[in-house]
């Protein structure tokens, strides 16, 4: 029961690791997007640039928000910082979530602009992560406990006929050995 609790635990918690770095992909990569196009839509000059990136990162969701030009030189870069964690580093550390970035180009009619890279915080995916830990915990040693509990149930049945046929072998046993 033991080993099934185990391997059950890591197979959910992988699962749902790679669901939720899928889901940080798909994220990353539409913000950029979405960034991108905001940018292409108007005259994309570098103040322009610098202030739909920290009006992006201004919602703290973001770890990095990079503009590079055509030639792969940066524009903007801005780096969001974590104000809390709700997932212990040890966790973080035996788990890794890691997101492809979202990678976008600005344009500005027919002439690129440039490259706009998009990372988000995974805090909140630890943090979604580390809060199903509990409850799955909990419903695995619950079926822990009822499967130990019935499988208790049943050898404690079978032991007692079985303990009779022992009981009466060993009876057997001992008249053959008289009768010699």
């Amino acid at each position: 029961m033991l080993l099934a609790f185990g391997g059950s635990l890591i197979v959910s918690l992988l699962s749902a690791r790679a669901h939720l770095e899928a889901q940080l992909s798909i994220k990353n990569a539409d913000n950029a997007s979405a960034l991108a196009l905001s940018l292409s839509l108007h005259n994309p000059d570098r103040a322009t640039i610098e202030l739909a990136t920290m009006t992006l990162l201004d919602s703290k969701h973001y770890e990095l928000i990079r503009v590079d030009d055509p030639e792969g030189h940066p524009i903007v870069e801005r780096v969001g910082g974590v104000d809390h964690r709700d997932a212990p580093q040890w966790f973080e550390r035996w788990l890794p979530i890691h997101a492809t970035p979202g990678q976008a180009k600005i344009n500005n009619a027919w002439q690129q602009v440039g490259t706009v890279t998009v990372v988000s915080h995974n805090h909140l995916a630890y943090a979604t992560l580390w809060s199903s830990v509990w409850p799955t915990i909990a419903a695995m040693t619950f079926a822990c406990l009822v499967g130990g509990s019935l499988g208790a149930i049943i050898l404690g049945r079978l032991k007692s006929p079985l303990q009779a046929v022992i009981d009466q072998a060993t009876a057997i046993q001992s008249i053959f050995r008289r009768v010699r």
